[in-house]
């Protein structure tokens, strides 16, 4: 058992640092935990809902963390040796925070509310990409991101980054199997549109200006993106009512997975 310690009106037992050195991106899947690199992060983790479990820091930035922590949780001053201990060269800039990684949400408990606009990745497995979804969708206004269990973790260390802490912000909704997604998002009266290649694909440009995208954004929306290379599979095509495309210019095939997921939530998102 650790000391017990008085650290800035925290009485309890402080985490101790070398207890993070050297874990694994599995390793602090499993834990329950998240970890925010960095001093825009670390404010941005403390300013959400997650429940901070430690923050460790350069003395430069102690008060100012100190504020930010409201005696939440233990504020650690380091030197810059014991910081690089982390992972052996100064990419924390500083300031690393930990905070306990929030529950999702149930789909169902989700569609239960008054959410009209969805990004969907049920197979995204690239921490970018499914950081730069997050950021795009809830910077656009979108009400939240959900994932499958073949997504990658959003709470990884790269995925939080990437997102520039959006992940923080709200907790995924966590999807059930496709058959399950598709009978719930119908009932709630949902519109599912799928990003993908394909013959059968609309133009999104032409169906957002038609008659019938127009009532549909009036509506609740799911976007569907596919991982990259293999894109969705048949059984989420089979959630989505239609497929839109971004036309491309010749000689390419198509964007990064982000990239398009952001253009289409751009035009998609509430009229």
């Amino acid at each position: 058992m650790e000391p017990e310690v008085v650290y800035h009106g925290i009485v309890g037992f402080m985490s101790s640092l070398q207890a993070y050195w050297g874990l694994s991106d599995g390793q602090w899947t499993r834990s329950g935990l998240t970890l925010a690199e960095g001093l825009t992060l670390c404010r941005r983790l403390l300013a959400s809902p997650l429940i901070p479990e430690s923050v460790f820091c350069l003395p430069q930035h102690e008060h100012e963390l100190v504020e930010a922590a409201g005696g939440r949780c233990a504020v650690t001053v380091q030197t810059q040796s014991e910081m690089e201990k982390w992972a052996g060269f100064p990419f924390h800039r500083g300031v690393v925070a930990i905070a306990r990684r929030p529950e999702g949400v149930s789909l169902e408990s989700f569609l239960a509310g008054k959410a009209r606009r969805l990004a969907v990745a049920p197979k995204l497995t690239d921490p970018e990409n499914l950081g730069a979804l997050f950021r795009s969708a809830l910077a656009l206004g979108w009400d939240a991101v959900a994932i499958g269990d073949q997504s990658c973790d959003p709470f990884s260390r790269r995925c939080a980054k990437v997102s520039m802490g959006a992940v923080y912000s709200r907790p995924p909704v966590l999807l059930p199997r496709p058959l399950v997604c598709r009978r719930l998002l119908e009932a709630a009266g949902w519109v599912n549109l799928a990003l993908a290649l394909g013959s059968q694909a609309e133009s999104l440009e032409d169906w957002c200006t038609s008659a019938e995208g127009q009532a549909a954004k009036a509506g609740k929306l799911s976007v569907w993106v596919g991982n990259e290379f293999q894109g969705l599979s048949p059984e989420d095509l089979e959630v989505c009512h239609l497929s839109l495309v971004l036309p491309m210019a010749e000689g390419h095939d198509s964007l990064n997975a982000s990239v398009a997921a952001g253009i289409a939530l751009y035009r998609l998102g509430a009229p």
